[in-house]
């Protein structure tokens, strides 16, 4: 009898250690810091959408969101960095050229970090344009651009964020839809691929809407167009590919939020929810329209869906250009 009844405790005892340790992951969390890793350079989009977001949530949550710049590789750095991390208290923000690039190398058969990431919520989108500085390459319309870099094959270069990024998969797709040669310039972010634009050391670069309108407060750089197929808000005025009449430079890039394998689905939700409340917020949106960046967020399944779509673009775009993933 005795023994029974300790049993019985017990049994209530782990059923109800369990429901705590539910109800602590889907409401009570976080009761820690969080750390939100950037995989890029400080100064770029993602950079400043990160840390907009990280002082929302941390005032909402009662506790600091430390963001964390680990650049390189495209981000693969930060995104192995994130892999390896603990479950429930690391995010990661990446673009999905980063997450596009690394499922494409497990596609490929070498290791990818990313593939045991797990999506939370999506942060932004952002239309991506191209831009020449005026001085290097005198360009007003996207025509004198095409006929300069025909005029002289190979003299005019383009910047991207990286290889394999969607900013060094335009400029390819860009070369071979107007049957051009143009010189890939990889940085290592956007940060210094609009430096690099600034400088002279690339004469054209793909950046995003946030790059795009940085640049233009310096007057020296002219938009070429943008990939939003009917033109963007964020950049009044500017054609788009398509109506321009090249084909495939028709999809915005986007960021999304990831966390390690193994957290929790309740708390993948929690942070979702919480992200798409912050990012609603008409204060944190303007913010974000003042960067070139359009809020989104949504659930862990709206991100996975987003992700499939992305991924069957870009696997196009990898059969067009020839670029390896590997």
């Amino acid at each position: 009898m005795h023994h029974a009844i300790r049993h019985t405790a017990l049994t209530m005892a782990a059923a109800a250690a369990l429901g705590l340790a539910g109800a602590a992951a889907a409401g009570a969390y976080p009761e820690q810091p969080v750390r939100l890793i950037v995989a890029y350079p400080a100064g770029g989009a993602v950079d400043g959408a990160a840390r907009i977001l990280a002082e929302r949530l941390g005032a909402v949550w009662d506790q600091p969101v430390i963001v964390e710049n680990r650049p390189g590789a495209s981000g693969r750095i930060g995104v192995a960095l994130a892999a390896k991390s603990p479950p429930s208290y690391t995010l990661v923000a990446v673009t999905n050229s980063t997450i596009n690039e690394q499922l494409g190398r497990e596609t490929a058969g070498a290791p990818s970090s990313a593939a045991s990431l797990l999506p939370v919520s999506t942060l932004f989108t952002t239309p991506v344009a191209l831009l020449v500085n005026r001085q290097a390459v005198p360009a007003d319309t996207l025509a004198q651009y095409v006929a300069m870099a025909r005029d002289k094959p190979g003299a005019i270069s383009f910047g991207s964020s990286g290889e394999g990024t969607t900013t060094h998969f335009f400029g390819e797709l860009l070369k071979r839809d107007k049957q051009i040669d143009i010189t890939h310039v990889p940085f290592a972010g956007e940060g210094p691929n609009l430096t690099g634009l600034l400088g002279g050391h690339v004469g054209s670069a793909f950046l995003s809407a946030s790059g795009a309108t940085k640049a233009a407060q310096t007057g020296k750089t002219q938009v070429l167009a943008v990939t939003t197929p009917g033109g963007s808000p964020l950049l009044p005025g500017v054609p788009s590919f398509a109506q321009l009449g090249v084909a495939g430079l028709d999809r915005d890039t986007w960021v999304g939020l990831y966390a390690p394998a193994g957290t929790p689905q309740p708390v993948l939700d929690r942070v979702a929810q919480a992200v798409s409340e912050a990012l609603s917020s008409p204060a944190v949106r303007e913010r974000y329209a003042q960067l070139g960046l359009i809020a989104e967020g949504g659930s862990p399944q709206d991100l996975a869906r987003r992700m499939e779509d992305d991924r069957q673009y870009w696997t196009q775009a990898v059969q067009r250009t020839g670029i390896s993933l590997r």
